[in-house]
């Protein structure tokens, strides 16, 4: 077939296709999913519990698993959650979580997963409009379910993130206790409201219920999972369980490297879509033995690597850094490492990553990815021929990409090399946000062919090889007018923020817009500098940004702070720097080390 230049009909990305089809076939629900893709291998190790570097953990094999789950729809049950129900989970990594997201799908109930340290107003909201009566959490969140605006709730459970542990391992913990005097943390407080129980509690009610309603629905709705909220009020992602599936086959059919007993570490609590469907319900269905820890030590991850010999993790940018500066993997070998991947964010690192896992014996590259929510999750990904530095990879089987206008209403041809909005299509596509067709309506379209497109609001382009670049966010763009041209200009901030670290003393930067009267705005930068250089280190940044910008779109002033924070996300907190940046400076999280402007 003669090239049309279009991605969505030439679809170049199938040139390197490897397919591996031997997977489940994707019509069913999670639960029934999880078990046709185990059935045959009950005894092997399903999750690893890690309470704690320093005792041994605690294995749950498929079978466990699987009993677990099916006592956990019935305690459900049994308390009057049914088909159609929401329930929402705020938990960290833990058994539990996992449990619960298997148990309600099995009875055809909906996991709203929100995020485990939610705010007052927050959990008033997503319960409010979740309509939730039941909730399930940990630590110290009956404090905050007891100043609730929200009065629909009937029934609290609480997770002990102990009740998993070996009682060989409660006693070297209890020991530890002991010598740190913080036996404390260690025992359980009574629950005197009788809308409150304790998880294992919540348990032991399922013993007695036998009459189970199992669904077998796929398209049911199985989750609501959340945006980010960074441009307003969080929206609900509705997901079914085909959706899921189909995500998980996509990457399934792309690469031969996920392998049953190979072990993966649950780097990020399972609350965002991305780490459910990608992480838990990948590594689950293929075979591979899940490493859960409630509260990982980012600083030490290569604990993790020394205890378990891990085989995969997937992370954000954040965590590809922490793993470079951890000095623990010194005499730490690679060689059984094979998938690292990194999403969620730019990785302005990716060279000195793919040196590190070289130096420690690793064959593979690190496998950046893309995607969304309402996507499913991940959509594209690199795979080990189809490595092209600064994409993201290609789309997943199944799944589709186009480069659009700006306006929405015209494709532009990959071959010309120009940028534009990235749509996605595929079989993870969401069903629509929960209460709120008017925002879905923003982002989806639907095709005369009745296929649903994402708009993803990233810049971006298709190259000659079939992977995506993404320039940034079309929302972080600033429009710059030039008088003494007369010439406007607009500048992603992603962009500029990818050029000024590609300096190897810059570790992270935000570049934020400011109002000006000769230019209506200008760019500053917010930056981290691995050392005290810091006059040199600007004037670097300066020199080249006026080669690789017109003169208007570089930076007119750098401001050297010790840290960029971070959102519930893990991902720089722009819109904090943003707010900073116009003197909104009451309790700062970051401190400024020194500013300097330079000649526009």
């Amino acid at each position: 077939m003669n090239k049309t230049g279009y991605a969505s009909v030439d679809k170049p990305w199938l040139n390197k296709k490897k397919y591996n089809n031997v997977v489940p076939d994707v019509n069913m629900t999670l639960y029934n999913f999880l078990y046709e893709s185990n059935k045959n291998n009950l005894n092997d190790v399903a999750l690893i519990y890690d309470a704690s570097v320093d005792v041994a953990p605690t294995k749950i094999t498929y079978r466990k698993l699987f009993e677990m789950i099916d006592l956990c729809a019935r305690s459900y049950a049994s308390i009057g959650v049914k088909k159609g129900d929401i329930v929402t989970v705020s938990l960290p990594s833990s058994i539990e979580n996992i449990v619960s997201f298997y148990a309600l799908n099995k009875i055809g109930a909906v996991t709203n997963q929100i995020h485990p340290q939610v705010s007052q107003d927050e959990l008033d909201f997503y319960l409010e409009e979740a309509e939730s009566s039941i909730f399930v959490g940990y630590g110290n969140i009956r404090e905050k379910i007891d100043k609730l605006n929200y009065k629909g709730l009937k029934n609290v459970i609480i997770v002990d993130l102990k009740d998993k542990i070996k009682a060989i391992s409660k006693i070297k913990l209890l020991i530890k206790s002991l010598k740190t005097k913080k036996l404390k943390e260690l025992k359980k407080e009574k629950l005197n409201n009788d809308m409150y129980m304790y998880f294992d509690d919540f348990m032991k009610q399922g013993l007695k219920y036998k009459d189970l309603n199992i669904n077998y629905d796929g398209t049911l709705l199985a989750t609501l999972t959340h945006t980010s909220g960074t441009s307003g009020k969080s929206k609900a992602v509705m997901t079914d369980s085909i959706a899921f599936n189909s995500s998980v086959c996509s990457i399934m059919k792309e690469t031969n490297l996920f392998k049953r007993h190979d072990k993966e570490l649950l780097a990020l609590p399972p609350f965002p879509l991305y780490i459910l469907n990608n992480v838990v319900h990948l590594s689950l269905s293929v075979g591979i033995e899940l490493v859960v820890v409630p509260k990982i030590n980012y600083d030490c991850l290569s604990d993790y690597f020394k205890k378990y010999q891990l085989n995969h993790l997937k992370g954000i940018p954040f965590i590809m850094q922490k793993i470079v500066n951890d000095k623990g993997f010194d005499n730490i070998k690679l060689n059984k490492f094979k998938f690292l991947i990194s999403g969620g964010g730019k990785l302005t690192n990716e060279t000195e990553v793919n040196d590190f896992l070289k130096n420690h014996g690793c064959k593979y590259k690190i496998a950046n990815g893309y995607g969304m929510s309402e996507v499913g999750g991940c959509a594209t990904c690199m795979f080990d021929n189809t490595f092209e530095f600064g994409t993201v990879g290609r789309p997943l089987i199944g799944y589709d990409a186009k480069i659009m206008n700006f306006d929405g209403n015209e494709e532009i041809k990959y071959t010309s090399n120009e940028n534009g909005e990235i749509w996605l299509g595929g079989p993870g596509v969401m069903q629509g946000y929960y209460k709120n067709e008017n925002e879905t309506s923003k982002v989806m379209v639907i095709d005369s062919d009745n296929k649903r497109w994402i708009k993803t609001g990233d810049l971006g382009r298709i190259t000659d090889e079939g992977n995506i670049k993404v320039i940034g966010r079309i929302k972080r763009m600033t429009f710059i007018f030039d008088s003494s041209t007369n010439t406007a200009s607009k500048v992603s901030h992603d962009y500029v923020e990818s050029t000024l670290c590609e300096n190897k003393d810059v570790s992270s930067c935000v570049v934020v817009a400011s109002p000006n009267e000769k230019l209506q705005n200008v760019l500053k930068a917010y930056i981290v500098v691995k050392n005290n250089s810091y006059d040199k280190v600007i004037t670097e940044l300066d020199d080249m940004c006026k080669n690789k910008f017109r003169k208007v779109v570089a930076p007119i002033e750098y401001i050297v702070v010790d840290k960029i924070p971070t959102s519930n996300a893990g991902k720089d907190d722009y819109l904090y720097v943003e707010s900073y940046e116009n003197g909104n400076r009451d309790n700062p999280k970051m401190k400024v080390l020194y500013k300097r402007k330079v000649k526009s």
